[in-house]
């Protein structure tokens, strides 16, 4: 099993750039072509993630203007922009233009129109639509409701684990006074993975 193939089914999936196959296509009435990659779409109204290069030096934006907008309910919707690689410059419809490099976050807010463009040279960035309102890709697999062989039963204000079980057999894992980050949790559910039965 490669580290691409589908790991839901324990809990996690790995997405990347490398060994994933891209598609070069003008977005959003842009004349030139960016390089695409869907990387997971979960049907309407949940999370679309897809993956661009933006070439450098476009003529104009290399994604258009454009705004994330369900036309049929008039509801808008916001879109976060993650660069990974390189230097851009994202437009948007109130006239504020603003530069991101490789580390910054873009968050655009519903109602907010926006394009981009590379400075210098290519772009790679992830972006990210929380809601997506179309599902004209395939929709990925994705299960009605995920049961965990190592359940988090109880956890701290802050979200740290404190106590956990394995469905499979009962075994209880419990935080440690001198464990604060919950490092031990790791460490015993492939310990105790490897004592239990195969179903």
């Amino acid at each position: 099993m490669s580290e691409f193939d589908h790991q839901w089914e324990r809990g996690w999936q790995r997405y990347g750039f490398d060994n994933q196959p891209f598609t070069d296509r003008a977005i959003h009435g842009s004349s030139s072509p960016i390089s695409l990659h869907l990387a997971f779409n979960r049907g309407v109204w949940q999370p679309h993630i897809t993956f661009a290069t933006i070439p450098p030096d476009t003529p104009g934006q290399a994604i258009g203007m454009h705004v994330h907008r369900d036309v049929p309910s008039g509801k808008d919707v916001e879109e976060w922009y993650i660069i990974i690689d390189g230097t851009g410059e994202m437009t948007f419809s109130n006239g504020d233009i603003v530069t991101a490099g490789a580390g910054d976050m873009l968050a655009i807010w519903p109602g907010t129109a926006h394009s981009f463009r590379a400075i210098g040279g290519p772009v790679r960035l992830i972006s990210i639509t929380p809601q997506m309102f179309t599902s004209s890709s395939p929709v990925d697999e994705w299960p009605d409701e995920f049961n965990p062989r190592i359940r988090i039963v109880h956890v701290d204000d802050a979200m740290n684990v404190l106590r956990a079980e394995c469905t499979d057999c009962g075994a209880t894992w419990v935080q440690g006074e001198d464990d604060r980050a919950s490092a031990g949790l790791p460490v015993w559910a492939r310990e105790h993975e490897g004592t239990v039965a195969a179903p």
